[in-house]
């Protein structure tokens, strides 16, 4: 017989609720009220855990932002080729994004991280962009990948992963997508020479616990 799980604490519905809320109404669209109603608590029981909205939004932001920046960030001052780095990347984020159990598309619109108290968040997301065209630019000097617009195969990037997270979040989605098969998709379209993608795929294996452990 399967052993149980146990349930989230309130702390955590709270998270797991306002994540939610957000993605569906947005930051100015979504008052403390509606989340303790929809935790099923009090508006000041939902303060003695939280402050403010603000507040939840700042620790889903330190779940989602901050270890993909730090992941991120290790790769790229690690050893090993930009090909394989960015293909780990790509299967460590969407795997992260697969594995969270908050729903994190709200901070796709930048809504939030338009808020002044935000702006560490922004500019961290800011620095991931930054490093992913670090690599793409570093696999195009060594002979990886094809030339051309670096800030454009960055987007492409970058858009895979914004509809990881749409899929993630999704109900009316198949969830179980391959993280692998769509970072194979990404690479392949980046790679002078598509059929080296096998050997990109076996090196970034070793890279991958850099990324989800940094």
């Amino acid at each position: 017989m399967p052993e149980a799980q146990a349930l989230p604490d309130t702390r955590e519905r709270i998270l797991i609720e306002a994540s939610r809320l957000l993605s569906i109404n947005g930051y100015h669209g979504t008052t403390t009220r509606d989340i303790a109603a929809a935790v099923g608590i009090s508006q000041p029981s939902l303060f003695f855990h939280f402050t403010n909205k603000l507040a939840i939004v700042q620790e889903l932001y330190e779940h989602d932002i901050v270890p993909a920046v730090a992941g991120l960030e290790n790769l790229v001052v690690g050893p090993g080729d930009p090909a394989a780095k960015l293909y780990a990347m790509i299967v460590g984020e969407f795997g992260r994004i697969a594995d969270s159990p908050y729903d994190m598309r709200a901070h796709i619109s930048f809504e939030a991280l338009n808020h002044p108290d935000l702006a560490g968040f922004r500019d961290l997301v800011n620095q991931f962009d930054d490093l992913t065209r670090l690599l793409i630019r570093s696999g195009q000097e060594s002979g990886q990948f094809v030339h051309g617009n670096a800030w454009l195969a960055q987007q492409m990037v970058s858009g895979f992963l914004v509809r990881a997270n749409l899929f993630a979040s999704s109900d009316q989605v198949e969830r179980q997508i391959n993280p692998r098969e769509g970072a194979a998709l990404v690479l392949r379209s980046l790679l002078i020479d598509p059929e080296t993608i096998e050997q990109v795929e076996e090196r970034a294996e070793e890279l991958l616990p850099r990324y989800r452990s940094p």
